[in-house]
């Protein structure tokens, strides 16, 4: 059974798991195959950095089959993957096939397919008279026949290996289209359009989403704790259909910042705070958004933190919502260092409070 073998006693691949530079191509990369997967599959579940860069699963709860994903990034525009790239040995460890291939051995019974991605075209001698370098994805079983051959003794000699057991037809070569001078909204774009595919009537922010499947996918790439059952793996590598799904709930009923602050106004409207405080806290709470969108200190961050701290610890004789903004405002205010004149001012930490009560 699959499931029972599937732990890190398995993996060859453990030094991406320490990368934190050159390593976005392979999680935008994942991002985009997860919703991919999402719209085609009912089930499944992404591994980072297990066996291969990547690695999906048939199922979540019953998993029988395996897809392995080797992701290589290349720098410049002409740039071009070839025979000798591709399966030169080099002087210490395995040519990019052969590993592909190692890979593919590891649970053979259970790996259904394996694939070489990268951001460069593969030119590589096809039976056909087409190009391999204008195709954005082609299967191994179509290269020539005397280059199968030649391919197939050269990964068998460095593997130690019966010949027959390299065979092409289980290998996709797959050119990723995500732009390599700005991966990240390429990929908002991707994730908006897979937003629209799916929920046509919602007006979810796709950059929400993307940064936070996004900051995911970071965490499970670079752990670096051994798993030592499947329970394990799926906690500490794992990206499953359900948890997805949950992320994806979470979005969509994540109210729109906008929305938030219309709702502040409304709120204190509606409890007759005079119009020249309403017009102060709408443009502060403006403000806050511009700094907790990118430009955000680490006192402001301090700052949210403070707030939600007491979030849920309002008196109980509480009338209105300007009641409790003004009571967590004179709590924070006390607080080191936000008792210091000068560092936020009144209005900004009203609109602060606010804005996270309604949010």
């Amino acid at each position: 059974m699959l499931q029972a073998k599937l732990n890190d006693s398995l993996t060859k691949e453990r030094g991406g798991r320490h990368g934190g530079k050159g390593h976005e191509f392979q999680r935008y990369w994942a991002l985009c195959h997860i919703l991919q997967l999402d719209l085609e599959k009912e089930d499944w579940v992404v591994l980072l950095e297990f066996i291969e860069d990547v690695a999906v699963l048939d199922s979540e709860n019953a998993p029988s089959r395996l897809d392995l994903f080797q992701l290589k990034k290349k720098e410049g525009t002409s740039t071009k993957w070839t025979q000798t790239a591709l399966s030169k040995k080099p002087k210490e460890g395995k040519s990019i096939l052969a590993k592909l291939f190692e890979s593919r051995n590891v649970v053979r019974d259970d790996t259904r397919s394996i694939a070489f991605v990268s951001n460069a075209p593969v030119d590589l001698e096809l039976a056909s008279s087409d190009s391999s370098v204008e195709k954005i994805e082609f299967s191994g079983s179509e290269l020539s026949p005397a280059l199968q051959s030649t391919l197939q003794t050269a990964i068998a000699t460095e593997l130690g290996c019966n010949e027959k057991l390299i065979d092409f037809a289980d290998l996709t070569f797959v050119r990723s289209p995500l732009a390599m001078d700005d991966l990240e909204s390429h990929t908002i774009g991707r994730v908006s359009k897979y937003l629209a595919t799916k929920f046509p009537d919602h007006g979810a922010r796709a950059d929400v989403f993307c940064k936070a499947l996004y900051s995911e996918i970071k965490v499970k790439a670079t752990e670096t704790q051994e798993s030592a059952s499947y329970g394990d793996l799926m906690k500490l590598r794992g990206i499953s259909k359900t948890q997805f799904s949950g992320m994806l709930h979470l979005t969509l009923s994540r109210k729109s910042d906008a929305d938030v602050i219309n709702e502040v106004i409304a709120g204190l409207t509606s409890e007759k705070v005079p119009f020249a405080t309403r017009s102060a806290i709408r443009a502060s709470a403006q403000r806050f958004l511009i700094d907790k969108a990118g430009r955000a200190s680490a006192l402001t961050e301090q700052l949210v933190d403070a707030v939600e701290s007491y979030k849920n610890g309002y008196p109980a004789d509480s009338q209105t919502m300007w009641e409790i903004a003004n009571w967590i405002a004179d709590q924070v205010s006390e607080m080191p260092p936000f008792q210091e004149t000068g560092v936020f001012d009144r209005t900004y930490l009203l609109a602060v409070v606010l804005h996270r009560l309604n949010r």
